[in-house]
């Protein structure tokens, strides 16, 4: 009687424990879609990528910036509107946050607009912010997404540092879109800015789950791909990777499920390329900055307007003042010369007549009233020319009288203008026979 009550309790007991085991096995083993398989757990960059820490300048720049949380709003166009043909204008508006032009040193905190998959725009002033002109929207759906960034094209992450409208054109279409309150991934660098390494992989993500509260809340994950180097990442923290070769390169960003399937395709795959050793090496990258650069990238003080240079007009009246003063110095200078000269329209003074010795008698009279010595008769000047002496060669020029042929006193020689008229061309005999006296 008393052993078959003891056979019913130990297969009681053993039913239990059967029960007990089965359901400890399945709690211990995860359900399918809870969490990521163990092989989708972050790694670290491989093959020829190595992750190093960002440059001294972006470290000095991120102690100020970090103080800073920036507000983007989109004031217009609005979220869903139906945007007529042609180009547009978008209508932003920023707290807390100084966009900056830094001239030469670059850009310093500035807005992105990304507008679907086209090249981003960058705005570095409020005013430009205030009016965005923006290319004109073929038919369909489209997306803008505007964020906050420092001076290398890292996005904000902080809340309020993004915004987003989605517009239509002609009609909406969903099939373009993602679907409202799923994630997005928007690659904020590589771009244009990174030409040199260490290059940024920065990226930033639109309505995803928040992660890594707890150990086993594990959501999404991030594969990078650099020329077909891959690794996975689990936060939202920029890389900054060396590696890249010479040239063009192809980066990869693709967002995963805790599968590791793609997260809601085709939306969240992006490739970029970065060519290396093209560009200049931006302040950024520098080992650190001095405090006038610092806060020039910071925002904290206005860039320096551009030098303009002084238009040609104001240089050359200096240059022709010295010429113009100085032509009426040079004007009494030429005016005896120019008086020298007999005028155009005056003959030539003729020799004198041997065939008319009453004219001659008078000139020679007259001449030496004047101080000139009398002409030489005819027979001296039939004599041979002697040679001159080299003393006299030395000597002083003598004045020569005005000689000529007209009648009348010493007033009929002057020309009406004052100047003496010139006398008759001389013959080789004339010296001569000055010399001798006659």
């Amino acid at each position: 009687m008393l052993a078959a009550p003891r056979r019913a309790l130990l297969a009681l007991v053993l039913v239990v424990l059967t029960l007990v085991s089965g359901g400890c096995s399945k709690t211990a083993s995860p359900e399918r879609g809870s969490g990521l398989e163990p092989n989708l757990s972050a790694t670290a960059p491989s093959g020829a990528l190595q992750e190093v820490a960002p440059p001294g300048a972006v470290q000095q720049l991120n102690e100020r910036l970090n103080e800073r949380s920036p507000q983007v709003q989109v004031i217009a166009p609005a979220d869903q509107a139906l945007l007529p043909e042609g180009p547009w204008s978008l209508k932003l508006q920023v707290n807390d946050w100084p966009l900056m032009d830094a001239g030469s040193l670059g850009l310093g905190p500035h807005l992105v607009v990304q507008l679907d998959d086209q090249e981003p725009l960058r705005i570095s002033s409020a005013e430009a912010a205030a009016n965005v002109a923006m290319p004109a929207l073929r038919p369909g759906s489209h997306r803008v997404t505007v964020y906050a960034a420092r001076p290398w094209g890292e996005a904000v992450k902080a809340p309020g540092a993004s915004a987003q409208i989605r517009l239509n054109r002609v009609a909406r279409n969903a099939a373009e879109l993602p679907a409202s309150g799923s994630a997005q991934l928007i690659a904020a660098s590589p771009d244009a800015l990174q030409q040199i390494e260490p290059v940024l992989i920065d990226w930033l993500l639109l309505d995803a789950p928040l992660q890594n509260l707890r150990g086993d809340d594990a959501r999404w994950r991030l594969r990078i791909s650099v020329n077909g180097d891959s690794f996975l990442v689990d936060r939202q923290t920029p890389l900054w990777l060396k590696g890249f070769k010479r040239g063009s390169n192809a980066v990869q960003l693709e967002l995963l499920d805790g599968r590791g399937d793609p997260l809601n395709p085709p939306f969240n795959s992006v490739v970029r390329e970065v060519v290396v050793g093209t560009g200049n090496r931006p302040a950024w990258l520098r080992p650190n900055l001095t405090p006038a650069e610092l806060a020039l990238l910071a925002g904290e003080q206005p860039a320096p307007a551009p030098e303009t240079p002084l238009p040609p007009v104001n240089t050359e009246p200096q240059a022709l003042a010295p010429s113009a003063e100085a032509a009426p110095a040079e004007e009494p200078a030429l005016e005896p010369i120019a008086a020298a000269e007999p005028p155009a329209d005056q003959p030539a003074p003729q020799e004198p007549d041997a065939q008319q010795p009453a004219d001659k008698d008078e000139t020679d009279t007259q001449a030496v009233e004047d101080g000139e010595e009398a002409p030489l008769t005819e027979g001296a000047a039939n004599e041979p020319p002697q040679p001159e002496e080299p003393a006299l060669a030395s000597a002083p020029p003598e004045r020569v009288a005005p000689q000529s042929s007209l009648s009348g006193s010493a007033r009929d020689q002057v020309n009406a203008d004052g100047t003496l008229q010139q006398p008759p061309a001389r013959s080789p005999l004339a010296g001569l026979r000055e010399k001798l006296g006659g």
